[in-house]
């Protein structure tokens, strides 16, 4: 999973200088949760309402036939985000460097097709 391969390479990411923080639009306590069970020593915010997501245009609305298969495994997305707009983020990755400037972006809308968390380690290396 995603984040527990993102918490491979937090401890790297700090001693080069770094900072890892994950965004979810879940309410806070089900944020909770996903930190507790994968074992997360890293920062994981709310966007509540998809606010954030929304302003980086990531954001896209379940289609009626992909809610109905969620629904069928359990996945309410009304119950987890708080909302009944059935909206997600793409996922993806900003790399910011010191001075706030986005450097590097990798977003997919296929939320299968993830960049690999070790690349956050070679980027902030190039940087030096």
């Amino acid at each position: 999973m995603e984040l527990e391969a993102l918490q491979e390479v937090y401890g790297q990411v700090q001693k080069l200088g770094g900072s890892l923080i994950a965004i979810s639009p879940q309410l806070g306590k089900y944020t909770k949760q996903v930190v507790k069970k994968h074992h997360l020593t890293f920062p994981v915010l709310t966007d509540e309402g998809n606010t954030v997501a929304d302003s980086f245009g990531l954001l896209f609305t379940v289609p009626a036939k992909l809610k109905e298969i969620y629904l069928s495994f359990g996945i309410d997305l009304q119950r987890f985000n708080g909302n009944d707009t059935w909206e997600l983020p793409m996922s993806g990755r900003f790399l910011i460097d010191n001075k706030g400037i986005i450097r590097k972006t990798d977003v997919h809308p296929d939320h299968t097709i993830r960049p690999e968390p070790s690349e956050i380690v070679e980027f902030i290396q190039s940087l030096d």
